[in-house]
This record gives C-alpha cells, structure tokens and sequence, in this order.
C-alpha cells in the first residue's frame, strides 16, 4: 500500500497579526539582506576589538585571529543564505515508519520496469508533499491525486497473484522418412502412444497409413498444458491432417468424449488443356522439360513413338517436337495435375510424326496417326526410356569371360532402377534368377515370338510365370545381377526359339480404322486442332507450380 507519510500539524506561515502578504517570494530576499547586515557589523566590531586590544601584543597572533572570526563569519553567512528561502515554514517530517515503500514488478518478473515507473511517482509525490507543506491551504492537485492513485493500483497488482496459462494449441509439419511409420512419426512428435494407436484406427478405413511415402508431408495438432515445476508440457494430439491425392484431403480428429474420427474433402478441380512445343537439342526428355512440360507427360511421348522411333540411334540436334494435352487446375487457376495426351508430334530429319487419341467402339483408347493406323507394332523397338545401346547382336569377346562369344541380344546401358517395359502383349513363362543373366524374365507372345530382358536389379510387383502383360507395362528394373561389369539391359527376342537381332526384327502394324470408325477419329482429329488453336503455351512457371502441388 503507498503511504504518502503524515504531515505535521500547523505547517502554515507565522502570522504577525497583520495581513499575510500576498507573496512569501518578496519576503525572502529582504531577509537575506538584513541578515548579511548583521553578519558584517558583529564581523567589524570584533576585529576593531580584536585589534585595539592587541596593539601591544604579538600581530601574529592578531592576524590569526582576525582569520578566525572571518571565516566564523562565512560560515555563518551561508547557513543563513540556506535557511533564508525556508524562513517562517516549520520542516515536514517523514519518518521512516511513514515513508511509502512501493515494490512492483513486471509481468516476466523482473520488475526493471516498474521500478523505474516508481521512481516516477515517487518524485512526484514529493513534490506534492513540499508543495502541501509549504501551506495547508493549497489543497493538493487532481494530477497528484492520480499519481497515488496509480501507484496504489500498481502496488496492489504486483501482490496480486499470477494465474497459470491455459491450454494452448500447437500445430507443426512433420515429413515421412524412408522406413518410418506413421505411428512413429506421431510419437516422435509428442503424441501419447495411445491417442497415436487411436487416431491411425480411425484412420484405416478412408485411407491405409501404408499407402504413405518418404516424402510425404503431414500436419499435427497438438493441445499442449504447461505444467508446474520442471516438467514438460503435456501434448495431446488432436487433429492429423494429410493430401494423399492433388484432388483429396484426409482429416482426423478428436471428439470431446476422448475418441477419434476422420473426414474426407474432395477438392474440385476444373479441367482443361495446354500445349508445348520445342525443338531438340541434347534429348527430348531435357529438352522437353526445359520447355516446360511435366516428366509423365515426358514419358508418355516417348513411349508413344517408341514404336517406330530409335530414341537412342534417330535422334539429331534440330529436330523437333509438339504436344497438346489435358491439364486439371484448383480453384486458383493453377495447374495442378496432369492428364492425358490428346495429340503429340515428332519430326526426325524432316519427316514428321503425329499421333491422336482416340477412343474406339470397343472402349479401349489407342493412339493413331492421321491415316487411322495404330501406333502400336506387335513388338516395341526399344522396352527402355533414356538408355544407349552399348554392345550389339553378334559374335564379341566377353568382357568377363576373355573369349570371343555370340552376344545374343542388345545392350542397352541405363542407370540402376531404370524402369523396363514389356515390349508386347503376353504372358511371363519365366522370372528369376538364371546362371550368367542374374534376375531375368521372359514373356511369351503371339506367333511364336518370345522376348526376354536380363541383369535386372529387381522384379516389378507381381511378375511371376503365369503373369499376364500388356505392352509398354514396367515389369522390371535395370541393374548389374549375373555376369556384368555395369548397370544395362540385356534384351533378347526370340521367333520360335531362335535367338535373332531385335534391331533387325520388322514389326508387324497394329489395328486400322475403317468405316464410322474411321470418321468418328476424323471429327476427333479436328476437334483436337480446334482446341489446340485456343490453348495457351505452358511455361516453366506453371510446370514449377504442378511439380509442388504433387509433391504435397
């Protein structure tokens, strides 16, 4: 409590019995001067004294005498130039019972500042107090009044106790790792072991925690209570949420009575269509992404040429290429994922390629040039993406072996993991590891025709004998499993039983359209030229923008 000390009765100017002045001011000097008067005549008539009684006597002692009384004399004169100013007020008192003690502190505790603002009102009720003193007629002033009224109130707020903080709620990202799980990402987060066992049931039926990838982000809230003394916060986790798909959001959450529960949100996406085109430089596939095409729509036109065209022998600086395809954008009008190709082109040393999708009465869709011809041949020239061919069909000298052999296939040297294609139709006879080859799978076609592809790293997921493929299906991965100094595809074709040269094989056509079949993919060749009239260039920005959506 700020105790503003107790003043002294009767602190009031002594009256004479005459009216006061009007100003104590003018007072003052006058004083001042008649007690220097005083002061001079006592200094005079002891020295006069001194000297005349000393006439006879040593002048030295005369001298320290007369030192003496003046300096009696200064001393006197400035205790009366001290007091004058105070002459006929009586002193206010505060002892140290009723002197105010004001301690306050700042919220964090420190209390610098508030201290500093004390000081402020304690100047100032001093201030208050000296004018109060110096009449008891002069009320005090509204502005002193607040000032005690604030230190008051700041005094009795730092008594005050501080309340604990309540619950706050904490939300963070949090990415897989390669070989984590959900459940320990969860608990590596916070959450408790239970509320995390909880939230993935809950979660299970709309989406399985296994389908999650290195990579793939997720966000947490948690509910976090502070505790007293030094222990950790609590953490419950309330909410998970994640985007499996560009077009879909999962959310689990925690109900009041403890449980947990998940919700679905189907985002809406709006389609449309965009078109690119460029010439070659180094390969189509970084060419084309300069361009600003993205990578699957990259692989699809390679696969859909790969028919006819050596992506590794036909390829020259200056040719050129052209795709329309269909894009689905979010409600902000940026792309966010890719669809099919409508119509894609390529021209090698001037002689041009072009293909459009087309749907036929059977409802399989299919690529045709401008003929009705399919795409497709009964084989595939090349079953890779992106690789050389290092080492022909023929007789060599192994490179392992040091003797001259038949080297019964094509080489096609790639990096590790690149995906291999099954080059037709047709059904695994075999897959496994075979003496010399490493991992190897056959696949048996129609008209006795047989392909097989060895040194793979790995087997794509469910290819065993008895697996039926379709043509342009990734069956397997590239590697150096067998006899082999380096990562490359071994591949063979054999035409009833016989190993011969795949570069060499001519490949039969596929379907052509005719009648009504044959003028519904004219209208849809038309259409297509229509719309690509309409269809902006895409750009590196926009691809920049699909690849993070895909990547969240």
């Amino acid at each position: 409590m700020f105790d503003a000390g107790k003043q002294t009765e009767g602190i009031t100017a002594e009256s004479s019995g005459e009216a006061e002045e009007p100003d104590a001011g003018h007072k003052r000097p006058a004083g001042l001067r008649h007690s220097l008067q005083r002061t001079l005549k006592l200094y005079v008539s002891a020295s006069r004294l001194a000297l005349g009684q000393s006439a006879g006597q040593n002048r030295w002692l005369t001298a320290a005498g007369v030192a003496g009384a003046l300096s009696f004399a200064l001393l006197g004169t400035g205790l009366a130039a001290l007091v004058a100013p105070y002459a006929g007020v009586q002193t206010a008192a505060l002892t140290a019972d009723d002197a105010p003690q004001i301690i306050a502190l700042d919220a964090d505790g420190t209390g610098a500042g508030s201290l500093s603002a004390m000081a402020g009102l304690r100047s100032t009720t001093g201030e208050a107090l000296a004018r109060t003193a110096e009449s008891e007629e002069t009320p005090a002033s509204p502005a002193d009044i607040a000032a005690l009224e604030a230190a008051e109130a700041a005094q009795e707020a730092a008594a005050a106790p501080t309340e604990p903080a309540g619950p706050q709620t904490v939300e963070t990202k949090v990415a897989i790792n390669n070989g984590e799980t959900l459940m320990q990402v969860l608990t590596d987060a916070g959450a408790d072991r239970v509320d995390a066992y909880h939230a993935i049931a809950a979660m299970k039926p709309h989406y399985s925690p296994t389908k999650l990838r290195a990579g793939q982000q997720i966000s947490l809230t948690f509910e976090t209570n502070p505790a007293s003394g030094d222990e950790s916060p609590a953490k419950l986790l309330t909410a998970i949420s994640l985007q499996p798909d560009i077009d879909r959001a999962i959310e689990v959450t925690r109900t009041d009575d403890g449980t947990y529960k998940t919700r679905q949100f189907q985002k809406e996406l709006t389609s449309g269509y965009a078109r690119a085109k460029g010439s070659i430089q180094s390969s189509l596939f970084l060419d084309a992404d300069k361009a600003g095409i993205p990578a699957p729509i990259i692989v699809e036109m390679i696969r859909m040429f790969s028919y006819s065209i050596d992506f590794q022998r036909e390829i020259h600086p200056g040719d050129t290429f052209e795709v329309f395809f269909e894009r689905k954008y979010d409600e902000e009008g940026v792309p966010v994922k890719s669809g099919q190709i409508a119509y894609a082109a390529l021209t090698i040393e001037g002689k041009s390629y072009r293909l459009w999708r087309f749907k036929t009465a059977d409802g399989d869709w299919d690529y045709y040039d401008e003929n009705g011809n399919s795409m497709k041949k009964f084989l595939m020239k090349t079953p890779i993406d992106g690789a050389r061919i290092s080492s022909g069909f023929g007789m060599r000298k192994h490179p392992i072996l040091g003797y001259s052999k038949l080297h019964s296939g094509v080489d096609f040297a790639a990096p590790k993991g690149t995906p291999i294609y099954a080059a037709g139709d047709g059904v695994v006879s075999k897959a496994g590891w075979v003496n010399g080859y490493g991992n190897y799978i056959s696949v048996k076609h129609a008209n006795n025709y047989e392909t097989a592809y060895a040194h793979m790293n790995g087997f794509a997921k469910g290819m065993r004998a008895g697996t039926r493929v379709r043509q342009g299906q990734v069956i397997g991965y590239v590697g150096s499993t067998g006899r082999s100094t380096g990562p490359h595809l071994h591949y063979e074709i054999h035409i009833a039983g016989k190993k011969v040269n795949p570069l060499g094989v001519k490949m039969a056509t596929g379907i052509k359209l005719t009648g009504k079949q044959l003028a519904a993919f004219k209208a849809t060749r038309q259409k297509v030229t229509t719309q690509m009239a309409e269809a902006p260039l895409v750009t590196k920005v926009a691809q920049a923008g699909e690849a993070s959506n895909k990547a969240n």
